[in-house]
């Protein structure tokens, strides 16, 4: 704490004795310089550079020249962040080193996705999303006053570009390495004088990264959105989406040391990279040669078939001084897949079904001393899913029925006691009942007979989050601001007969900040320090459970601090460069993380120490005093960028980019395997545009260093080697795009 102190002092004071001698008296986006950027990081309309919250925003226009199409793509762009595939084709997010291991159906997680202000619940949500952007907001830190539950990290809102009531609309197309191609189109129509439709839609296909097909990409989505609006006091904007993800998804190969796997190119794949003659070997060694297909192989029948639809409305109502927002929605996820991430095969059938509705009353008059929000929250999520794994040794059956109801009511209040200070505070209530249902089976393998076992529990959970700052005007461009605030992720179930739940998981987060414009509005520094204290956290692993046997459970593994800075600096010295950097610093520590690891597979898989459990093929695992796993110490994002005119014939834009990133962790068992090295992804591309910016042809290149990043982790309970997920090797291409 002492250290995040003073780490904090240090960056604030620097910028409260800088700002005032430097900082101009306007930043308005009429004026030459950086542009400014509205959010809706608190549910309300604001300017990025007034909202004293630690956010990042990525346009759309940059997530096009990035590359951006799913979720695990905003990696590169955000220092904090990290997402990975996980099997099944569902993602995991971490906002420094905050998150959880998303395995299946019972998961839920601790960073809150919404889209357009609706909460996606399930993992794979996020999929088929990303095309026709308006912005992505990447929010830091607890979220319990605005966002609620499972935003104990933070929150990500996807942005999608609105209807207008003019026609037009844009297009690009893309071809690339690995048979990489992805079509977008997004037309624009007014119906009418008061109404306007907006329909986008993607197709994307590349082949497998792997040599065996697995991490390929077979893609189709589309989105429809009518606004209604004859300029009173009512619009309505209704939307809905699908999106189709197939192919044979993601998958895992296994590490031997921090640096070295099992072949050379560790794309080669599983069922091809020689992992194959070590399950053989184990087998054999286990059955004394009797049987050397006890452990299933690695083979190449993977795949993820996953459905995902959903409608909302957006009601806005002015009420003269205030604004009541309604926001009602429904969403239907269908997820088939068989992956071998887990070092054996894994099959499942995943059938969800969520209910939400939203209310909000906030204040209208920007120039009043008191800012107010008021709200109400309901959810409902059934979930219906069948899941096989085969370890070789054990075949379990697990059939459970899922039902969560989650109510809240919240409030966040703004009130300016000077012309340049204001004070906020924020109040959340959660109520909470999940119920499962349903039966738990083990047998020698598929197509044998299973033993069934009742499958049921009950929870009920409620919480208060709350938050409170102050801001600080120091001059028209630069603001101080620090937070406190707090968050909470659900408890949960897993795959056992009771006890088979685990508590809510608690972070409590200080914030320190400032947000800057200089020199004309040519230069924007952005500070924050921040520390949280975790405590509860749910952890994911192999352990035993009840009646018997071993499957994979979620339990409360103590406490976690974080603390650390982030800087982000945008320079645009002229119309025609641009400099941005963003580099984060980050110390995390377990002081308290004990949990239980089976050892019916054979011995503990863990360089933590253990002790082993009377009575039990259980060991006690601690790992206080580690590192949490995705949370490396330093994170920078470099990016240049240099506009060339040429007249009559547009302008060129030339861009080069690079993520440097110091070793991290991907899992709790901390073998070596799960280590990835410091490592540095580099990018760039070269974009002709015509004078009008009508169109536009681009050439890129990512990873230019063609460097094997190892992106999530999970230690085969047999065999006990870690098998890693891989980020995706050099790749490059063109793009093309028009607008009318």
């Amino acid at each position: 704490m002492k250290k995040y102190i003073l780490l904090s002092t240090t960056i604030v004071s620097g910028m409260l004795f800088a700002a005032p001698a430097i900082a101009q008296q306007s930043t308005g986006a009429d004026e030459a310089g950086i542009q400014d950027i509205v959010v809706t990081a608190q549910r309300r309309d604001e300017n990025l550079q007034k909202a004293a919250v630690a956010v990042s925003v990525v346009s759309g226009d940059a997530l096009t020249r990035a590359g951006v199409s799913t979720a695990q793509d905003l990696t590169k762009l955000v220092p904090a962040l990290q997402l990975s595939s996980v099997g099944g084709g569902g993602t995991q997010v971490t906002i420094r080193g905050v998150g959880n291991f998303a395995g299946n159906a019972f998961a839920e997680p601790a960073v809150a996705v919404n889209m357009d202000g609706v909460y996606l619940a399930r993992s794979s949500g996020p999929n088929g999303l990303y095309y026709d952007l308006e912005r992505v907001e990447v929010l830091k830190g607890p979220q319990g006053t605005l966002y609620g539950r499972n935003a104990t990290a933070g929150a990500i809102n996807i942005i999608a570009r609105k209807p207008q009531r003019e026609f037009g609309g844009q297009g690009s197309f893309e071809y690339g390495n690995f048979n990489k191609w992805r079509g977008e189109l997004a037309l624009n129509l007014p119906v009418t004088d008061y109404a306007a439709l907006r329909v986008a839609g993607v197709i994307s296909r590349h082949d497998g990264y792997y040599k065996d097909g697995y991490n390929d990409d077979k893609t189709e989505a589309v989105r429809a959105q009518l606004l209604l609006d004859s300029g009173g006091s009512v619009t309505v904007l209704l939307a809905g989406d699908y999106s189709h993800v197939g192919g044979q998804g993601p998958t895992g190969v296994v590490a031997l040391t921090k640096t070295g796997f099992t072949v050379s190119d560790p794309y080669v794949g599983p069922s091809l990279d020689g992992s194959n003659a070590i399950l053989t070997g184990v087998s054999n060694f286990l059955t004394s040669g009797a049987n050397p297909n006890l452990l299933p192989k690695f083979k190449n029948d993977g795949f993820i078939d996953i459905a995902n639809w959903g409608i909302s409305a957006t009601i806005n109502y002015d009420l003269g001084g205030a604004q009541l927002t309604v926001i009602p929605a429904y969403r239907n996820s269908k997820s088939h897949y068989l992956h071998y991430n887990a070092g054996f095969p894994v099959r499942s059938d995943e059938y969800s079904e969520a209910t939400s509705v939203e209310a909000r009353l906030a204040s209208t008059d920007k120039g009043a001393a008191l800012q107010w929000l008021l709200g109400a929250y309901y959810f409902h999520e059934a979930i219906d899913f069948d899941l096989r794994p085969f370890q070789g040794v054990a075949y379990g059956v697990t059939q459970p029925i899922l039902g969560t109801r989650s109510l809240a009511a919240f409030g966040q209040l703004t009130y300016s006691v000077a012309d340049n200070v204001r004070l906020t505070g924020g109040l959340r209530y959660t109520d909470e009942k999940k119920d499962m249902d349903g039966q738990l089976g083990n047998g020698p393998g598929p197509g044998f007979p299973v033993a069934f076992v009742p499958l049921t529990g009950k929870i009920s959970d409620s919480s208060v989050t709350w938050k409170a700052g102050i801001e600080f005007d120091v001059a028209p461009a630069s603001m101080l601001y620090a937070n406190v605030g707090t968050g909470f992720k659900a408890g949960g179930f897993f795959a056992s007969q009771a006890p088979n739940t685990s508590r809510p998981e608690k972070i409590t987060a200080y914030t320190i900040g400032s947000k800057n414009r200089f020199f004309g509005n040519t230069l924007q520094l952005n500070a924050e320090g921040f520390y949280w204290k975790y405590k509860d956290k749910q952890v994911t692993h192999i352990g035993p459970i009840r009646p018997g046997g071993f499957n994979l459970i979620t339990e409360n593994a103590g406490a976690a601090e974080i603390y650390g800075a982030e800087v982000e600096l945008l320079w645009q010295p002229t119309n025609a460069d641009r400099l941005s950097a963003n580099a984060q610093y980050l110390h995390s520590k377990y002081n308290s993380f004990v949990y239980t690891q089976t050892i019916l597979t054979g011995p503990a898989q863990t360089a933590c120490a253990i002790t082993p459990i009377a009575g039990q093929p259980a060991v006690s695992v601690d790992c206080s005093g580690r590192v949490l796993p995705r949370a490396p110490k330093w994170t920078v994002n470099l990016s240049y960028q240099h506009s060339f005119d040429i007249g009559s014939a547009g302008g060129v834009d030339a861009q080069v980019g690079t993520r440097i990133e110091s070793e991290t962790v991907l899992g709790e068992e901390y073998l070596a395997g799960q280590y990835q090295k410091g490592y540095t992804l580099s990018n760039a591309s070269l974009t002709w545009h015509d004078a009008d910016n009508r169109y536009y042809v681009s050439a890129y290149v990512d990873n230019i260093e063609d460097e094997t990043v190892k992106t999530m982790s999970f230690v085969q309970p047999v065999v006990g080697l870690p098998l890693t997920a891989l980020g995706a090797p050099r790749t490059y291409g063109v793009r093309a795009g028009f607008k009318f």
